[in-house]
Parts: structure tokens; sequence; C-alpha cells
């Protein structure tokens, strides 16, 4: 399903345990950019980054808070009139949501700071509120003629204190025990070929943390998609990275290094429910499910 946008429109997607307070903005690049272009506003020097129809330009961000985008279409010598062009973009592997901006104007306050690429159009914002957790954003243009640019602004928000209860799969999978900072968390296995399966009755929401296992000579990050299936369908799909864990081990001798955890919160609707969580990579992963202490009894 695909969902239109007009320009003067702000999508906010904000899930439970979340206060987004409005803290100040650091400027993201995207994971995957190859170049940047250099615009010149208010005196300050901003970077920005093309947008193509071949390839997504990927935002990794850690939630809660706002993700702001300032899109400007770039006008040459030769364009006349005014322009529109649409931007897709997606929120974790979901549906795919469509921005038309339309009769786009030269601006008046920016400019390139190299000349020769011609004259940025105005600034159109797009706010994204994103819950907490680890969540990926990939935008793209669509039947776009021109050429966008895209600046990404990250203001963190506040997260709303919980109390979490341990929420154990379905299947009978033996717990995985590690060591951090004195006391002693259940993780469970599970990979490609051995998903993990939980049943969760709604409303609330689901936190997991995951962690990569990683062999004693494995060096930098190690980058993983975990998929979020019910039901056979795929509901999201979530990127992230992670590097070795300092502190924390396992509590048995084993012939791996746990990494350090990764966090994805998703938001389990009314009545039963259940889930299949995989990664796409070949990789084992370990997972650990917690709940809302005030929706324990859901469960009952």
């Amino acid at each position: 399903m695909k969902h239109r946008l007009t320009t003067v429109l702000i999508l906010s997607l904000l899930l439970m345990g979340t206060l987004y307070t409005g803290g100040m903005r650091v400027s993201v690049k995207p994971e995957n950019a190859t170049s940047e272009v250099l615009l010149v506003n208010a005196g300050k020097i901003r970077p920005y980054y093309p947008l193509s129809i071949r390839k997504t330009s990927v935002i990794l961000v850690k939630g809660p808070g706002e993700l702001r985008i300032m899109t400007r279409a770039r006008f040459t010598p030769k364009t006349k009139g005014l322009l529109n062009y649409r931007v897709a973009y997606k929120i974790d592997g979901g549906d795919e949501h469509l921005l038309d901006v339309s009769d786009v104007k030269r601006s008046n306050d920016a400019s390139f700071k190299d000349e020769e690429l011609g004259i940025p159009g105005d600034s159109h914002p797009l706010a994204l509120r994103l819950g907490r957790g680890y969540h990926s954003i990939e935008f793209a243009l669509r039947d776009s003629l021109p050429k966008v640019l895209a600046r990404y602004l990250w203001a963190p928000g506040k997260e709303v204190k919980m109390k979490w209860i341990e929420l154990e799969p379905v299947k009978p999978y033996s717990p995985v025990e590690l060591l951090a900072k004195e006391e002693i968390a259940s993780y469970y296995r599970f990979s490609a070929q051995q998903p993990l399966k939980v049943e969760v009755i709604g409303p609330t929401e689901v936190r997991l943390l995951t962690r990569v296992e990683n062999s004693y000579n494995m060096q930098g990050e190690a980058n993983y998609r975990i998929q979020l299936r019910q039901y056979g369908s795929v509901v999201r799909t979530y990127q992230l990275s992670s590097m070795r864990s300092e502190t924390t081990t396992y509590r048995d001798s084993s012939k791996y290094v746990a990494g350090k955890a990764r966090e994805i919160v998703f938001k389990v609707p009314q009545g039963k429910n259940v889930y299949e969580i995989a990664p796409l990579e070949n990789v084992s992963i370990l997972g650990c499910m917690r709940i809302p202490e005030q929706d324990v009894d859901l469960e009952e």
C-alpha cells in the first residue's frame, strides 16, 4: 500500500513509550553516500546528498527522536519554469510512502558553493517521528526529471521509563546466558535456518535485543538485517550494525564473542499474534525479548 503526502503534511510515527523533546539537531550522512553537494545558506555551509532513482539512500538512527529531511531540486541554466518531483521512502522495510513536491521555485536565500551546479530550489521539509530502538529509513526518487538533493537532521528524544518483563519464545530453545555488569541475562540463539518464534497478545509492544555471535578473529563492524514476519508475510526489515562487546561475556566458555546489543521495538496489534524473527544473512544471532510489565495480564 502506498500513502501519498503533500508537502504541507508532516508524517509522524510515534511508538508507545517514547517522548520527543525537540533536542539539538545533528546532521546525518547516509550510510551509502558516495558524494555530497555543499550549499550556502544564511552564511553557513551545509552538506546535501543526491537522491537517486536507481539506488536508495539509507539513514540509520537510534530512537526515539525526530528525523527531518530537507529536499531541494536543482535548477540548471537550461531549466525553465517551475519543477516537480517525488520522493519515496520506507521505514524499517515497511510500506512505501510518497512525498509529492510541486511548483518548486528557485531559492532566493541559498546557493551552491560551486556556482557551476546552478541554483538550488526552495527547501521542502518532511518530519518523521520514530520510536525507541534502531531504525533504517530508505529514500529514493520516483518519476523525477530534475536532480534532487536531501539533507538529514536528527533530534534525539527522551525515553519514557518503563518496566519490562522477559518474553520467552514459543519453541523450546535452550537459553544462552550472558554476563554483563555482574548480572546474568538469558538470550536465545536463532538464525536464518532456525528463526525465533514468539506468540504475543496485543495491544502491546515487543522489545528485542539482538547480539551477533562473533568469532575471536573477527574485527570491525558486523552488518546484518533482522526480518520480522507474520503468517508468512514480511512486516519489517531492520538494518543493524554491531561490534564486539567489551563488557559482555558468555557465562560458560564459548567459541564466540558476543556483539554489542542492538535494540528493536515493534508494536503488536489487538489480539493473538505470532511472529517469526530471522536474520537475512548467514550469521548466528542471540535474541532477548521483553514486553511492558503493564501488559503482562494480556498474556495470562
